[in-house]
């Protein structure tokens, strides 16, 4: 997981969008299942027009190599950085 984090992921994401690294996020799953308590590891470093190009985001989850979309994501803290 360490190389695919080094390689393919950004620290910002490659658009504008609500979320930024580190932030704690409900994800809600392809069942319609809220799952809680899930960190924003990275972003795609570039958008793929051919390729589910509104899904972005990776979380540290059980698929972390597959980006997630921001529309089916809730905030739940913000990373201070601290």
């Amino acid at each position: 997981m360490h190389r695919f984090v080094e390689e393919k992921m950004a620290k910002v994401a490659p658009v504008p969008c609500d979320f930024i690294l580190g932030d704690t996020v409900t994800v809600t799953n392809g069942y319609g299942v809220e799952i809680q308590g899930k960190k924003i590891l990275g972003f795609v470093r570039e958008i793929d027009p051919e390729f589910r190009p509104e899904a972005f985001i990776f979380l540290d989850w059980d698929c972390y190599w597959f980006p997630v979309s921001p529309d089916k994501l809730k905030l739940e803290s913000r990373y201070s950085g601290l």
